[in-house]
C-alpha cells in the first residue's frame, strides 16, 4: 500500500510554478521576422508586393530584425518568472535575478494607462526591496491577474 499523504517535500516541489511566452508564439515572432527581413533584403520582391523605396525597405527590415529580437529573448529567457519555496526568479529587462521570499515585498497585477492613445499594458508588479520589477502579459504568457493571486498566495506561505 503506498501513503498518499503528501510530504513536506512534495508539497514544496507542487509550489514550483513557472510562466513564460508560449513556443508557437516565438517560432511565429521568428518565422515572421525573417519573411519581412526577405522582403526587405529582395528589392525585385519588395517592389512586387508594393512600391517600396529605399527608405521603406529600411522600416521594414527594422521592423523584422525586431520580431528576430524579440523571438530570440523569449526563447533564451525562460521563463520569464519562476517561484519556489526558495523565492522569486524573474527576468528584469535582459538579466536573471533570484530573490528569496524576504525581498519580495508585494505581487499585484495592474493596468498602465496611457491617456493619450488610449493603450492599456496589463502587467504584474512585483515589488522589491530594491524597488518594483514589472512584467507584462507578453513576457509572461498569460494574464497577469492570474500569476498574482498564485505567486502572492505562494509568497505568503513562505515569507
Amino acid at each position: 500500500m503506498t501513503n498518499s499523504v503528501p510530504t513536506e517535500s512534495t508539497a514544496r516541489a507542487a509550489d514550483a510554478r513557472a510562466w513564460s511566452p508560449s513556443w508557437r508564439r516565438v517560432i511565429l515572432y521568428a518565422a515572421a521576422g525573417m519573411i519581412v527581413l526577405a522582403i526587405a533584403a529582395t528589392g525585385s520582391l519588395a517592389s512586387r508586393l508594393s512600391s517600396l523605396d529605399n527608405p521603406g525597405r529600411l522600416l521594414i527590415g527594422l521592423s523584422g530584425a525586431g520580431l528576430l529580437v524579440l523571438a530570440v529573448r523569449d526563447a533564451v529567457a525562460r521563463p520569464a518568472l519562476r517561484v519556489d519555496d526558495g523565492g522569486i526568479d524573474l527576468v528584469d529587462g535582459i538579466h536573471r535575478r533570484r530573490l528569496p521570499w524576504a525581498a519580495v515585498l508585494r505581487v499585484q497585477a495592474s493596468t498602465l494607462t496611457h491617456n493619450r492613445r488610449g493603450v492599456h499594458i496589463h502587467v504584474l508588479i512585483v515589488e522589491t526591496i530594491d524597488g518594483p520589477v514589472l512584467l507584462s502579459r507578453r513576457q509572461l504568457g498569460t494574464a497577469p491577474e492570474r500569476i498574482a493571486a498564485v505567486v502572492e498566495e505562494i509568497r505568503r506561505r513562505h515569507g
